[in-house]
């Protein structure tokens, strides 16, 4: 019995979790296509820019924690895409990014629409093949998943010349290999033993940005066994530990200086997970001070001394080596003195979160502050709400109000503008409920596409454009390094004016209801009209 291998294609997907195919298709794309016209159970998202449907599934990975699949359209559809792509090996995601290629029999004639896609994706790609037979289509399909989820994942691309996918092949579907069974590390109890020597008021738990939602529950247990604070990063592209536990401590901007500040009086760093460590701009420091021991732990061995030297180094599964070292860590430190350090922080983190709050409802507007208009914005959604977030308005004081949960919020860490929106709508598709998206008005003309795609498909999405008209994380940046442009006063090319974007008629333009919302009272009512509908919503809300 023979079938052609698009079929094979189409099982190995349903067998991988795939619910959604994200691209923006061409002519060499027309079998996969063809293939899904009769798949009703896989749902084709169109993205109206390749960049759009990159980031689409990158959120969509992102919510449902499965590897997520894109195809593209040729040379010049994976060129628009590389941006997106850049963010997510940043940050990463698992995908399995393919891109149709011309018809192998005459690609030594070079062919319109043919080129070395390969070269072109292997920077920003774990694995970069070209398929050349159909017979070939499953196995190298179930070898890009599964290199696309194995610590640290990433994307992962495969070149489909277009005749392949309708060669007759023959066989049953490769299956899929059993997922390895990783289990905590050997030293859990040898890390437990050493912290329980040590002042526990010198003791700082450090996350990288590249720790799953499921390292969530060892990570509290752990960090409650010794009453430790937890420290994240600024530009985190996921959150592992609810920002509204005791423990918390908060967010380390990317500046060895203020980093080695916060580390100057320990004993120890637990640093688990990698790229904890994360700058911008150069400074004439070093993060972690000398005498200070690194205890770092994490599921694969490329994180070891990528960042700093590790005097003690444990791999395994990260959850499972945390919970083994928080039961031990219970057996042998003073339990009493723990809940009290707990206690302690708890009413030290609601004092000044109180404090922050009323100085941050102080300020005056419109326009409101930037703090102002994102703690506006959080207090009117839902708790559980889960955030994509790329917007400088939430870096200044805001952010230790800011509300993460494993899961529930991520972060567009790659430095790469065009994905949040984008991502938002992928993540709602992923059925992750009510998303909102912030982004500044700057980002936002990356990708406006995705207000196309969020109509169509109707997802629950609520856009926040933080609007203060100029790229405004630029200008902070030439302020605190004192270039000529804050200097003169005169920033070149740093403005969005003459004209400004108009954003609720962009909205409109897409099919996207939107309202513009000055002050707290029109940011609540404009939440409230945008949780009453089924489809997406835009809010611009003015900062200074």
């Amino acid at each position: 019995m023979t079938r052609r291998a698009r079929d094979v294609l189409l099982d190995i997907l349903r067998d991988e979790g795939i619910t959604h195919v994200f691209g923006n298709p061409g002519s060499t794309e027309m079998p996969l296509m063809d293939a899904l016209v009769d798949a009703p159970d896989i749902t084709y998202v169109l993205g109206l820019q390749e960049a759009t449907a990159v980031a689409m599934a990158d959120g969509w990975a992102l919510a449902s924690g499965r590897a997520g699949f894109v195809n593209l359209h040729a040379m010049g559809g994976l060129g628009n895409a590389m941006g997106v792509l850049v963010a997510s090996k940043a940050s990463e995601t698992p995908l399995v990014v393919t891109a149709g290629q011309q018809d192998i029999r005459h690609l030594m004639t070079e062919p319109w629409l043919s080129g070395d896609l390969v070269a072109l994706a292997s920077p920003v790609s774990k694995s970069a093949k070209e398929v050349r037979r159909g017979e070939d289509v499953g196995q190298a399909l179930r070898r890009a998943f599964a290199i696309a989820r194995t610590p640290p994942s990433g994307p992962v691309f495969l070149s489909l010349p277009m005749d392949i996918l309708d060669q007759e092949v023959s066989g049953p579907t490769p299956p899929g290999s059993a997922p390895p069974r990783v289990g905590p590390s050997p030293d859990a109890a040898r890390l437990a033993e050493k912290l329980a020597t040590l002042d526990p008021d010198r003791v700082l738990v450090v996350l990288g940005d590249d720790l799953a939602a499921s390292v969530s529950e060892g990570l509290v247990a752990f960090a409650e066994a010794g009453g430790f604070p937890v420290w994240g990063t600024q530009l985190t592209s996921r959150a592992a530990f609810p920002s509204a536990h005791p423990c918390w401590a908060g967010v380390l901007k990317p500046d060895f200086a203020v980093m080695r500040r916060h580390f100057e009086h320990a004993e120890a760093i637990v640093l688990v997970g990698g790229r904890a460590f994360v700058a911008y701009p150069y400074r004439e420091a070093q993060p972690v001070p000398e005498g200070v021991a690194v205890l770092h732990v994490a599921d694969n061995p490329e994180a070891f001394g990528r960042e700093h030297a590790a005097d003690m180094a444990l791999l395994g599964d990260i959850g499972a080596t945390l919970a083994a070292a928080a039961e031990r860590l219970g057996a042998i430190v003073d339990r009493k003195a723990v809940a009290a350090r707990l206690a302690a922080r708890a009413a030290s983190k609601r004092a000044a979160q109180e404090a922050l709050r009323a100085e941050i409802l102080s300020e005056d507007g419109p326009p409101l502050s930037p703090d102002a208009a994102v703690l506006a914005a959080l207090d009117a959604l839902p708790t559980d709400t889960l955030i994509a977030n790329d917007s400088a308005a939430t870096f200044g004081k805001v952010q230790d109000l800011l509300i993460t949960r494993p899961g529930r919020y991520f972060f567009s860490r790659g430095g790469v503008l065009g994905c949040n929106m984008p991502a938002a709508v992928g993540a709602s598709l992923a059925g992750a409920g009510l998303v909102a998206s912030f982004v500044g008005d700057g980002g936002a003309m990356y990708s406006p596409q995705a207000l196309w795609s969020a109509a169509h498909y109707r997802a629950k999405v609520v856009f926040f454009v933080f609007n203060n008209r100029r790229y405004g994380v630029l200008q902070n940046v030439a302020k605190s390094l004192g270039y000529s442009n804050a200097l003169a006063g005169r920033f070149v090319g740093m403005e969005i004016v003459g004209p400004a974007v108009d954003f609720m008629a962009l909205a409109a333009s897409m099919g996207v209801p939107s309202a513009r919302a000055d002050d707290r009272g029109a940011i609540a009512a404009a939440v409230a009209d945008a949780l009453r509908r089924e489809g997406p919503s835009l809010i611009e809300i003015a900062i200074r």
